[in-house]
C-alpha cells in the first residue's frame, strides 16, 4: 500500500460554470518524470484509485497526452463522451500525429491544443475542438487573434493561466468559451491510499494477452495471484457496470471478461508505466489466503459459487490493506447483490463461508461455524489456501 496523489483543477464556461476538470500529475518524490509516465500516472490514479466518477463526476476530464498515446502506442481507458485528450505544445506533427488524431476523433475523443502559439497551416487545427491559449504569454492583440482564428476553424477557446479580473474580462470581451486560472480556482490536490500491483504479475498478464491463443481463464488465473490487480480490475469494470456498460459483477473472472482483451491490455500497459511494485507484504499475504480459502470452502459447499467466494474472501481485506471502510470500497466496485451482502451482513450461502473464514483467523476454543463443513474441513482448506498464498507471495518477492 502507498500514498498517492493526482491533482485537479476546473475549467469554467461563459457563465462560470464548471465544464471540466484538468487532471494534473502530482508526485512528491519524483516531481517532473517523463511524459508518459506523467500522464500513465494521471490515468490510473484517476481511474482506478480515486475512480473518475469521484474525481470529476459527469465533468468533462481533461488529460495531458503526448505523443506515445496519440498514435496508439498507449491508450486513454477512459470513454470517449468524457475525456477531452490535450496536445501537449512539443508533439511534432507528423503524419503518424495526425493519422493517430484522426483516429482519437473518429472514436468520438474531443482534442484539444494545450499552451497553443497561433501557427498558421498547423494541420492539427482541423482535428481539434478546444484551443488553449496562455494569457500571460500572449498579448491582448494576439489573443484577440487568436480568437478569431479558432472561429474559423471552429474551436472553442480556452483562456488558461487567468490570474486577475482584468485579464478574465478581456478574455470574454473578446469571445473566449473556457476560462481556466488561480482567479477562478487553484489546483486541488486529491491524496488517498493506492494498492500497486506486482510488476512481475503485470507483465505476466500482459505477455498472456499479446498472445491470441490465450483463454480469459488464463488471464484470470494470473490476475486472481495479485490482490490489487483484482481489486483494480473489478473497479475498472465496476464503473463501466455504474455508467451501464456492463451488469452488476459477481467476481473477479466477471471483471476480466467484461472488461476485454483491449482494456485490459491498456490498462495493464497504463500501470507498468506508472510504475508496478515489486515483492508482497504480509497483507496481501492475508488477502490472498482468505480468498483462496473461501474458494476452497465454496468447492466443497456449493461448487457453483467458487469464482464468487474467492472475490468475496478477496474484497473482505481490502479494508485492511487500503485503511478505508468496506462500504467505501464496496461503493466502488458495483458488485451484486449477493456478495456485497456476503461481506456486509455475513447473509447467505456466501455470507456463511465468509463467516468461517474470519472466525478462522481469528480462532479461540468456542468457533462456532456456519457452513455444513467441520472444523477439520475448514482446518484443511485453510492450511491449502495458506500454501497456496504463500507460494504466489514467495514467487513475487524473487523479483527483489
Amino acid at each position: 500500500m502507498s500514498q498517492f496523489m493526482v491533482g485537479r483543477q476546473p475549467i469554467f464556461d461563459a457563465k462560470l460554470g464548471v465544464r471540466g476538470y484538468e487532471l494534473l500529475f502530482r508526485d512528491p518524490v519524483d516531481p517532473r518524470p517523463n511524459g508518459d509516465k506523467m500522464t500513465a500516472d494521471v490515468l490510473v490514479r484517476a481511474g482506478l484509485d480515486v475512480g473518475l466518477a469521484s474525481l470529476v463526476g459527469t465533468k468533462l476530464a481533461f488529460v495531458n497526452a503526448t505523443r506515445s498515446f496519440l498514435v496508439g502506442e498507449h491508450e486513454v481507458p477512459f470513454s470517449p463522451s468524457q475525456a477531452v485528450i490535450e496536445i501537449l505544445e512539443d508533439v511534432p506533427r507528423d503524419a503518424e500525429v495526425l493519422a493517430g488524431c484522426r483516429r482519437l476523433v473518429s472514436k468520438g475523443y474531443t482534442l484539444a491544443l494545450d499552451d497553443y502559439v497561433w501557427a498558421h497551416a498547423d494541420p492539427l487545427l482541423e482535428l481539434v475542438s478546444i484551443v488553449k491559449l496562455d494569457v500571460l504569454a500572449l498579448s491582448q492583440d494576439e489573443l484577440a487573434h487568436a480568437a478569431r482564428q479558432c472561429a474559423i476553424f471552429g474551436a472553442e477557446p480556452l483562456a488558461e493561466k487567468v490570474e486577475t479580473r482584468e485579464q478574465l474580462a478581456v478574455c470574454q470581451d473578446l469571445g473566449f468559451d473556457l476560462f481556466q486560472g488561480y482567479l477562478l480556482s487553484r489546483p486541488e490536490v486529491v491524496e488517498g491510499q493506492a494498492l500497486s500491483p506486482n510488476r512481475l504479475t503485470c507483465l505476466r498478464v500482459l505477455e498472456k494477452l499479446c498472445d491470441p491463443a490465450t483463454s480469459f481463464g488464463e488471464v484470470e488465473s494470473i490476475v486472481r495471484t495479485d490482490a490489487a490487480l483484482s481489486y483494480r480490475f473489478l473497479r475498472a469494470a465496476g464503473a463501466g457496470a455504474a455508467r451501464g456498460l456492463y451488469r452488476s459483477l459477481t467476481s473477479v473472472r466477471e471483471a476480466v471478461v467484461m472488461l476485454g482483451e483491449r482494456r485490459l491490455r491498456a490498462w495493464v500497459t497504463l500501470m507498468l508505466l506508472s510504475g508496478a511494485h515489486e515483492g508482497c507484504d504480509e497483507q496481501f499475504n492475508i488477502a490472498m489466503t482468505r480468498a483462496r480459502m473461501a474458494e476452497l470452502m465454496a468447492q466443497e459447499v456449493e461448487p457453483s459459487l467458487m469464482d464468487q467466494a474467492f472475490t468475496v474472501g478477496l474484497v473482505s481485506a481490502l479494508d485492511l490493506l487500503l485503511q478505508a471502510s468496506l462500504q467505501t470500497i464496496l461503493d466502488g466496485l458495483s458488485l451484486d447483490t449477493e456478495p456485497q451482502e456476503a461481506l456486509l451482513s455475513h447473509t447467505g450461502t456466501l455470507g456463511g463461508i465468509l463467516a468461517d473464514v474470519l472466525a478462522w483467523e481469528v480462532g479461540g476454543g468456542d468457533l462456532k461455524l456456519r457452513s455444513t463443513l467441520s472444523p477439520a474441513d475448514v482446518e484443511q482448506c485453510y492450511l491449502q489456501a495458506l500454501a497456496w498464498a504463500t507460494e504466489v507471495c514467495g514467487v513475487l518477492d524473487f523479483t527483489d
